[in-house]
């Protein structure tokens, strides 16, 4: 990573690195040793592993102890996190999403107070974004990054077809005409995916349809969402979309990275890996909207501290670090984050490298609503995996599988 904050690394104060499979906390509540902070990180690619290295960098040089990295997938990351959080073996330092947050407040510490013992500027970050790593009053977590759900298209792929790129606010009516381009072009248009953020935005985007309360209560049968459904599932039927894979969260990312899809639905988080692992022009637009669409889902990530946590100051002086405006500052120029901090936003416009992402953005985030979590978020995300490619690609009605969904969630 770039930038003079990413390059003070001092010997006394190096960072040691997890392998990329192990989450695993080492040592009594969250230290590894010599008062040493363990960060947990979901970590999907050799280039979130440099990433999260130089913000674990930057955790050390403040707090004035080792900062010790260690990730998982993100699928793994939760799985073992629950088993850890509340116990001796939890890491100090805790990566969180905002639509998991309200699962794990009771292996959390509390922020508010801490926060307010420090010198940290909490006005200075964006206020949606404090507000999904919040619960119940409380600030369980500082955000990194905040954004809305778009859609990531191939330019190129586009172009070869001859089909003009989408506008900001196009519709279902124009992706089908481009699906149906692309197809006489021997071109997937989408990569379907199972994923509770993905697939919950793109049911928003086409009629409007929200499964999760703001208090949390799922409501995963709700015939809107089940119509929405179908309707992806009539993209896979007609060759315009990808099979879904429910064993594979990274697959439609695969889909989308190898050419075999010209399109899917992602974050601004996203933009970092894809444009390290493609070859072609990247684009960015919203979501298609459907009748009584046209929204999209807000969510963010940002670093709490477990409740077992032997030293939660050092851990605040690290996060703190690992939220300041340097540190943001580079994660927004490699593209890796839209920082929660809003006098840092303008650096990702700048330096995603895609020609007019920040319309794309704007217009998204105008019509973006938060995604709110769930108790049982984490057990849905299981039965979409378990289940929702049998909707998705026209297996079994979306309706039947639903009802089975919805029995199981109780």
């Amino acid at each position: 990573m770039k930038g003079d904050v990413m390059r003070a690394r001092s010997a006394a104060l190096a960072v040691t690195v997890g392998g990329a499979l192990a989450l695993t906390g080492c040592g009594a509540s969250g230290s590894g040793g010599d008062g040493d902070l363990i960060w947990s990180m979901w970590i999907g690619s050799t280039e979130d592993q440099q990433a999260w290295d130089a913000v674990a960098a930057a955790g050390a040089e403040a707090a004035g102890v080792d900062v010790t990295l260690q990730g998982a997938p993100f699928a793994d990351y939760w799985t073992k996190l629950s088993t850890q959080l509340g116990t001796s073996s939890a890491p100090c330092i805790v990566s969180m999403q905002s639509l998991r947050l309200n699962q794990f407040t009771d292996g959390l510490l509390p922020l508010n107070d801490l926060i307010a013992d420090s010198d940290i500027d909490i006005d200075a970050f964006d206020e949606g974004a404090l507000e999904a790593m919040a619960f119940d009053g409380q600030q369980y977590a500082l955000p990194y990054d905040t954004g809305p759900l778009v859609y990531f298209y191939n330019k190129d792929a586009y172009a070869d077809a001859g089909v003009a790129e989408p506008e900001p606010g196009w519709t279902v009516d124009d992706f089908e005409a481009a699906a149906e381009q692309l197809a006489a072009n021997d071109q997937i248009a989408h990569a379907s995916s199972v994923e509770d953020l993905y697939l919950e935005a793109s049911a928003l985007a086409y009629n409007g349809a929200s499964i999760i309360s703001e208090d949390g209560e799922i409501a995963v049968d709700d015939p809107d969402f089940a119509s929405a459904v179908e309707w992806l599932a009539s993209l896979v039927e007609q060759g315009y979309a990808t099979r879904a894979d429910g064993a594979d969260s990274t697959a439609d990312d695969n889909a989308f990275a190898n050419g075999t899809a010209a399109g899917m639905v992602a974050g601004p988080w996203q933009v970092l890996d894809v444009n390290a692992k493609t070859d072609f022009e990247l684009g960015i637009t919203t979501i298609p909207a459907g009748p009584g669409g046209g929204p999209t889902f807000s969510a963010g990530s940002g670093f709490g501290i477990s409740s077992t946590c032997a030293d939660p100051e050092a851990a605040l002086e690290a996060i703190g670090a690992m939220t300041s405006p340097d540190v943001l500052s580079t994660l927004a120029s490699d593209g890796r984050a839209f920082p929660a901090r809003t006098a840092e936003q303008q650096l990702w416009y700048d330096n995603a490298r895609v020609d007019g992402v920040d319309v794309a953005m704007s217009a998204a985030l105008e019509s973006a609503i938060p995604l709110p979590g769930s108790a049982q978020g984490d057990q849905l995300n299981l039965l979409l995996a378990q289940y929702g490619a049998q909707m998705l690609n026209g297996d079994q009605p979306a309706v039947e599988v639903l009802a089975t969904m919805s029995d199981q969630l109780g």
